[in-house]
């Protein structure tokens, strides 16, 4: 039926192109392209592609993908490494003084990005707080994305009662990482591509039950190249964590190399490089 419905859409609407980004939705649309004779395309945004994206490959024209690692599960002669798109903000940050005056921080302060996702993640934001009391020095500061659903539990904490930890339900993106020195986050392949974008050395913590443990695959793939360290959330503790920031912190050099790498798999006009496989 979704089939069906899809083809009675793409008559009227008129594409030349269909781009589908997985999930099962994308099934029913992409195949309705195909069966009207339209140039499909698909963008896998994770290391390892999810099962409807293997499949769809198949039958589509042009596969993008984020990471390089992703092409050997697809078609030969199909591949393009285009990254993961962004929003056009990413190419055109503030600097560091002018994000932090905009959030209300300390221009001069160490300041760590604390983002668990759009919605925030529990036991990361549980992990950071822990944190804080060890790494609070009177020169660093915390600016940390809880997500609604727990804004209200974690302002209750003594920690964050400090005029040095920020918590904010949701952050603009492009203004928070313009303000940071480094991020600890979830690894999911926006984030990633958001603070690779941004050149910010990370420390990432994989969601344990994403599908086929993609996110500590993601994680892989930048601490291979040198921008991050990843902590597994098993084995996570304020202690842990606490000594990772410490010794980064204390090493500028290590801080410094790590950003560049992090630069280096940046790609901020990912989106105008799919919409060139688009149109080519």
């Amino acid at each position: 039926m979704g089939v069906f419905r899809a083809r009675r859409i793409l008559k009227k609407f008129g594409p030349d192109v269909v781009i589908g980004t997985g999930g099962y939705t994308t099934a029913a649309v992409l195949l309705a392209a195909r069966s009207l004779g339209l140039r499909t395309i698909i963008h896998e945004q994770n290391a390892v592609p999810g099962r409807t994206n293997r499949w769809l490959a198949r039958i589509s024209d042009k596969v993008c993908v984020t990471f390089e690692g992703s092409a050997a599960f697809f078609p030969n002669g199909k591949v393009v490494v285009t990254g993961m798109p962004v929003r056009r903000e990413f190419a055109l940050l503030p600097n560091k003084a002018e994000a932090r005056r905009k959030l209300g921080m300390a221009e001069d302060a160490f300041t760590i990005l604390v983002v668990g996702g759009s919605q925030g993640a529990k036991r990361v934001n549980e992990i950071v707080m822990d944190m804080w009391p060890l790494v609070d020095d009177g020169r660093t500061q915390v600016l940390h994305q809880v997500g609604q659903r727990n804004v209200d539990q974690c302002r209750a904490n003594p920690v964050t009662a400090s005029e040095m930890y920020h918590v904010e339900a949701y952050l603009d993106m492009p203004t928070a990482v313009a303000a940071a020195d480094m991020v600890i986050c979830r690894s999911g392949a926006s984030t990633i591509a958001e603070i690779t974008a941004a050149g910010l050395p990370s420390i990432l913590i994989p969601y344990p039950h994403a599908y086929a443990d993609h996110q500590r695959l993601n994680a892989d793939y930048v601490v291979k190249h040198g921008a991050a360290v990843m902590c597994e959330e098993s084995t996570a503790t304020g202690e842990s964590l606490a000594k990772i920031v410490n010794d980064l912190r204390s090493s500028p050099e290590k801080l410094k190399a790590m950003a560049s790498a992090s630069q280096s798999l940046g790609k901020p006009n990912a989106a105008a490089h799919v919409a060139q496989v688009a149109r080519s």
